[in-house]
């Protein structure tokens, strides 16, 4: 008779094998990590591993999706809270951000961004799916920029995805400068920048 797979060990030890892959890539890159150094890390058989994912590369763009779905249901989470203004959820979603980016002392960066920089030229595969991730978390913003005033962030001129588009491309900027300067300096400054009408919020 064959076994029965136990689908909640088997989802955990995947799960926790693409949290190790976010880790690690994050803190390297995608080119410098092995198999074995997420086999060590994980403490799971290299079996298993070729259970899961038939290559490194089948691995990183599953991690890439790992970090999108969580990545977007944060971002969900915050830009569609009716409780707050539309102003206050933008506000937030960096903010809160910033505060995941202290936590890790301003040093990993963004996956997202991290294999864009590194990868998105140069591997079609990768880049499909970047630049596919890219636009969803883009068209979430751009959700909550329709239901504000464009004014009240000094871009009435532009469409709600030129909106969105914009505070990503220089939230990217932010971000590779924030692991040069080693602090959170430029986040700062992309958010005063942004945001000059004060926001009475527990967030601001």
């Amino acid at each position: 008779m064959a076994r029965t797979r136990n689908i909640k060990n088997y989802d955990n030890a995947k799960s926790r094998l693409l949290a190790i892959g976010v880790e690690l890539i994050r803190s390297d890159s995608f080119s410098a990590i092995g198999i074995n150094d997420v086999l060590k890390k994980s403490e799971i058989p290299r079996g298993s591993f070729y259970h899961y994912f038939e290559n490194k590369q089948a691995f990183g763009l599953e991690v890439a999706q790992f970090y999108h779905a969580q990545q977007m249901s944060d971002a969900q989470n915050i830009l569609r809270n009716e409780s707050i203004t539309p102003l206050q959820r933008l506000k937030k979603f960096f903010r809160q951000a910033r505060k995941a980016f202290s936590k890790r002392s301003f040093a990993d960066g963004c996956l997202m961004c991290n294999l864009s920089t590194e990868l998105a030229d140069t591997n079609a595969t990768f880049q499909t799916v970047l630049k596919t991730q890219w636009n969803e978390l883009a068209a979430e913003i751009a959700l909550c920029v329709a239901q504000m005033d464009k004014a009240d962030i000094g871009m009435a001129h532009l469409t709600d995805k030129e909106v969105a588009d914009w505070l990503l491309n220089a939230w990217g900027g932010a971000l590779a400068r924030m692991k040069a300067e080693g602090n959170d300096t430029p986040l700062q400054l992309f958010e005063k920048s942004i945001f000059k009408k004060r926001i009475n919020t527990e967030e601001a």
